[in-house]
């Protein structure tokens, strides 16, 4: 779905687990912003907050030193959770980096496919940095 003021993505309506009238509203990552709701107000919720959810933590599994070319959607049992700040959006992808990142990752940016609510978490875990 796209913003009717000047036609920015803003997220897209799902209705995998419901009927064609309640649908739940995702942003442009793949995080759900609310479920279950009637279309009209799932894309309202979106117009309003899709864009600006991106600026929210998140949260990844991710190894120190991150690396451009590491696969975060293979986390390794050694690595920790991090906290992950959203740097770029584009049609298929968001680029990423380390919130805190070490010396070694301070130029650092990973692009990840969307959607990336299988490697990015908004809730933080019980462990994190």
């Amino acid at each position: 779905m796209t913003r009717p003021s000047d036609g920015e993505l803003v997220g897209w309506t799902v209705s995998e687990n419901y009927d064609e009238t309640r649908v739940d509203a995702v942003n442009p990552v793949g995080h759900a912003l609310a479920v279950d709701l009637p279309v009209d107000q799932a894309s309202n919720v979106l117009v309003q907050q899709g864009l600006s959810s991106l600026s929210e933590p998140v949260w990844a599994r991710a190894p120190i030193p991150l690396l451009a070319h590491t696969d975060l959607r293979r986390p390794e049992p050694t690595w920790r959770w991090r906290r992950i700040v959203l740097v770029q959006l584009e049609e298929t992808r968001v680029w990423i980096r380390p919130a805190y990142p070490s010396w070694e990752e301070r130029r650092v940016e990973l692009p990840l496919a969307i959607p990336v609510d299988d490697v990015l978490v908004t809730d933080p875990p019980a462990e994190h940095e």
